[in-house]
């Protein structure tokens, strides 16, 4: 049986660890997360729902601090995974949405890469260990991976593979399109480039409208040009509910891929950062790992480029080829005026750090408007 680390256990990791559990397919899990009494009661929540079903899955609970890379490098020695599921943040990138809405507005405008230190600490950590450790297995990561994983993969630690964002995007256009030319949605074929930038855009305050790519198929016949693309991905986004709801769908990326990591097969598929590229591709996954799948007339040069475009969009402006993060000057001086934040660039060894700054001034700010 395959065995599978998942690290983490808030919104995302509890809702991949439900789903699971009711999937007869189910491989054998270990669960990890910092807070020791609240992750064993949702292990335990998981099975009992599972065993409603009549359903008694392998699944362990391992208290962990991902940050200590020994620690985390002896656990996946010990437990030797085939894919490790990294859901472990500092700060959800929805915290923000607790200000009074004039000061959310302002602050959101930085963009979701303004919070990448909180996002990338302890994938980092992890990848570290992964490295330190006898064991090569694939990872998911499902913190910002647009942006986390091309900051990796810069140090040679960039995870297999993301999730959501352009698997969120992605599925709810082939609906749209099926709907609208009455066709099922399993004749439609979509090749979509795009960052996260475009999920946020439609969502949240502040966000400007980002490049993207895209190539709607319909039974092998090319449809794109019966549609508005701008106004189609807009529409497909502005259908999910507001708030959270949406990341019922992220855990379901987390699973296809994780399932598709194990597999001989390639499967056809979008997800962010293969190989540590920035933003969203279609994809073939399999248990051989991630490469990007495009179609003819699109080179990977030119998919990278749009996504680099949106990433600027999104706080970052770029990564040096040594791993220097540096920020978008608008991103910079927002959390210079806001947070009292003033760190133009950043390296990923040092987001732990920066991360605890980060918050400390986050929560500071907070505490002027309580709720």
């Amino acid at each position: 049986m395959n065995k599978v680390l998942l690290i983490g256990t808030g919104e995302v990791g509890s809702h991949i660890m439900e789903f699971l559990v009711r999937d007869p397919k189910c491989p054998e899990l270990v669960v990890c997360d910092i807070n020791e009494e609240d992750g064993r009661k949702k292990v335990h929540n998981a099975l009992s729902g599972a065993a409603v079903h009549r359903l008694y899955p392998e699944v362990t609970f391992k208290r962990l601090d991902v940050t200590n890379v020994h620690e985390t490098a002896d656990l996946i020695n010990r437990e030797q995974p085939d894919v490790i599921i990294n859901c472990a943040v500092l700060q959800t990138w929805h915290t923000i949405r607790k200000l009074p809405k004039e000061i959310y507005e302002k602050l959101s405008a930085a963009s979701l890469g303004a919070w990448l230190p909180c996002q990338l600490a302890l994938v980092y950590h992890l990848m570290l260990a992964v490295r330190q450790s006898s064991v090569s297995p694939h990872v998911i990561n499902t913190a910002l991976s647009d942006l986390v994983n091309p900051a990796l993969g810069k140090l040679g630690l960039a995870p297999t593979i993301g999730i959501g964002n352009v698997d969120v995007i992605e599925p709810s256009v082939k609906l749209s399109v099926a709907e609208t030319l009455h066709v099922p949605a399993d004749a439609v074929t979509i090749y979509l480039v795009i960052h996260h930038q475009w999920w946020v855009y439609p969502r949240e305050a502040g966000y400007q409208k980002a490049p993207h790519y895209i190539k709607i198929m319909v039974h092998d016949q090319d449809v794109t040009n019966q549609f508005d693309t701008e106004q189609l991905l807009w529409n497909a986004i502005k259908q999910y509910p507001e708030g959270t709801a949406f990341t019922t769908v992220s855990a379901s990326s987390t699973i296809k891929n994780m399932f598709a990591l194990l597999q001989p097969a390639k499967w056809f598929t979008h997800s962010p950062s293969p190989q540590g590229l920035p933003g969203g591709y279609p994809v073939y996954l399999s248990r051989e790992g991630a490469e990007p799948v495009l179609p003819e007339g699109l080179t990977l040069e030119e998919a990278v480029q749009i996504n680099e475009a949106s990433a600027k969009l999104d706080g970052i402006d770029h990564i040096s080829e040594d791993g220097t993060i540096y920020y978008s000057d608008y991103t910079h001086q927002i959390l210079k005026e806001m947070l009292h934040f003033d760190h133009a660039s950043f390296r990923p060894e040092d987001s732990l750090q920066l991360a605890k700054e980060m918050m400390s001034s986050y929560q500071k700010l907070a505490a002027r408007y309580p709720s």
